[in-house]
């Protein structure tokens, strides 16, 4: 248990890139953080373009999309 008495193994709900929730009975896909329904895969990208027009979290955005240092 945590110290809010909720069981540590209890599954908390995920959400989309929308925050809507999503079921088990969903088609997902993931890119980086980011979960999306097959239905909604072009109004995805439209949502990965504007965060991409402000150039300022540019990196940030990579590393959530999953981008790494090589060594």
């Amino acid at each position: 248990m945590t110290d809010l008495g909720i069981p540590l193994d209890h599954e908390l709900a995920r959400h989309d890139f929308l925050d809507r929730p999503v079921s088990a009975k969903d088609e997902l896909y993931c890119l980086g953080e980011f979960l999306y329904r097959q239905q909604d895969a072009a109004e995805f990208l439209q949502f990965l373009q504007f965060l991409c027009q402000n150039q300022k979290s540019a990196a940030g955005i990579l590393r959530l999309l999953g981008a790494q240092t090589l060594q």
